[in-house]
């Protein structure tokens, strides 16, 4: 056998398992979507919501250094703007 008849065998294979790999993911991909229905119908409105006071988000000093210059950048730009 030569190295190109090798080479298309191994192209022949690699084919076959993809569309067998195509068709499990399918079948995975369906009882995904039916798990997840399955849940909609079942869960309660507003029940994905973590119970108790929600935690303040809070900001870095880098983070809010970032934002305060941005801030400032924009009211310069603004001003140069509106005194033209």
């Amino acid at each position: 056998m030569s190295w190109q008849q090798s080479l298309r065998a191994a192209i022949r294979s690699l084919r076959t398992e993809e569309q067998r790999i195509l068709k499990d993911l399918d079948s995975v991909r369906d009882h995904i979507s039916e798990l997840q229905s399955l849940s909609k119908e079942s869960r309660p409105r507003g029940s994905g919501r973590r119970e108790g006071p929600r935690r303040p988000r809070r900001l870095s000093a880098k983070g809010r250094t970032a934002i305060s210059r941005a801030a400032k950048r924009r009211w310069a730009d603004y001003r140069a703007q509106k005194g033209k």
